[in-house]
């Protein structure tokens, strides 16, 4: 266990004496991180889906570690309001559900609530005022989108969708967003889960599969098809109508999205996009790839491979490479001026501006990181996450 810090010597003795009534979590949490800053919302923690946070702590070490009870495996969480909320499968003889929604107080790791889930939940959940929106499968070519109270866990209300759903929700501006594989995105109410527009996006309004989530930026929705008639479609947020397409191969991560690009990976292939749908360049990263999400920040594109990292500049370049053990555990998440990768049991934080190694923290296990500027939280083997900070 890493050495405290004064920060959680202060907040250690707080965190013995004043045990949570009702804490479903087995084993006490180790530490305490304090009012907890910052948010990630949403699967790669905007609506631009770019897994960028402008600051967080610097060669942190473990502050808490908690393992929710009877849980074999957790989704990647979201953060709000001093909260994280974890899908999770929860598999045992005492389980009375197999899938589960639990919340979890940031600073200390101690569940709040949970709840059971009535199907398989697909990635992280979507958090926006006093909603948390988990999209889910309930049959090979059905799926669900439920919207559950943040007090308490209360199901508020449940959309179903008569086809294969893969994608995480994604909130804006009141609305939430869940794409499927025939093609349809779904625009639903945050607060009651009232339908505002589902249509077949594009032109053509066929023959598209839409696997990856959907990102959203300045009122525009974009949209990567996977199959059928592929490539990134641009959709006014408010209606569905188009507003613009581009084809390419198959897109297996992003888009990504802020002021200025749109980027997509189809294949081994980035292609980045003005917002209005003029293509600006094309990077073939060459080595053997695979679905992993992007991260993006004001420096460069940064892409995983199945043995290495490639930061491309913003003007479609070569910047630098780091290389990976074969399939690394999570994609590339930048926090502040660093780049953080999970590999070989152990969190690694590169340098944003040629890729050298800055720190290194060991972990149990390979899976994907959240950041605030607070701490970073890692879900790793069985229902085990831990936070750290510095």
């Amino acid at each position: 266990m890493p050495s405290c810090t004064r920060r959680r010597a202060l907040t250690l003795l707080g965190a013995a004496s004043a045990g949570l009534a009702g804490c479903l979590s087995r084993g006490a949490p180790s530490g305490d991180l304090g009012p907890v800053d910052g948010e990630w919302p949403v699967d790669g923690s905007e609506s631009g889906r770019t897994r960028s946070v402008s600051e967080t702590p610097a060669e942190p070490a473990a502050v808490w570690t908690t393992e929710l009870e009877d849980v074999r495996a957790t989704r990647t969480p979201s953060i709000a309001d001093e909260r994280i909320y974890v899908p999770a499968d929860a598999v045992s003889d005492r389980a009375r559900h197999r899938y589960q929604l639990h919340a979890l107080a940031a600073g200390t790791g101690k569940e709040r609530w949970r709840v059971s889930l009535r199907s398989d939940p697909n990635a992280s959940p979507a958090v926006a005022s006093e909603r948390v929106i988990v999209s889910a499968q309930r049959g090979l070519e059905a799926g669900r989108l439920v919207g559950f109270e943040k007090r308490d866990g209360g199901e508020s209300w449940l959309y179903d969708i008569d086809a294969r759903v893969t994608a995480s929700p994604m909130i804006d501006r009141g609305t939430v967003y869940l794409p499927d594989w025939d093609g349809y995105v779904h625009a639903l109410s945050v607060a009651d889960g009232s339908v505002q527009w589902s249509r077949q996006v594009g032109a053509d309004e066929s023959n598209r599969t839409v696997a990856k989530p959907v990102a959203v930026h300045d009122e525009t929705l974009f949209v990567g098809g996977y199959s059928g008639r592929a490539g990134v479609l641009a959709v006014d947020a408010a209606t569905g109508d188009d507003r613009w397409a581009h084809a390419t191969d198959r897109v297996i991560a992003g888009p990504v999205v802020d002021d200025e690009l749109v980027v997509v990976q189809a294949g081994s292939v980035l292609t980045a996009f003005e917002r209005d749908g003029t293509e600006r360049w094309t990077f073939n990263v060459v080595d053997d790839y695979w679905e992993t999400p992007l991260a993006m920040d004001d420096e460069h594109i940064y892409v995983s491979t199945v043995d290495t990292l490639h930061a491309i500049t913003r003007g479609g370049e070569h910047g630098w490479e780091y290389p990976l053990s074969e399939r690394s555990g999570g994609p590339p998440t930048v926090v502040g001026d660093e780049v953080l990768i999970s590999e070989d049991g152990t969190l690694t934080a590169l340098a944003r501006t040629d890729g050298e190694p800055r720190w290194r923290l060991e972990t149990d296990g390979n899976r994907d990181v959240v950041a605030i500027p607070d701490a970073i939280f890692m879900r790793e083997s069985g229902g085990r996450l831990t936070s750290s900070s510095a």
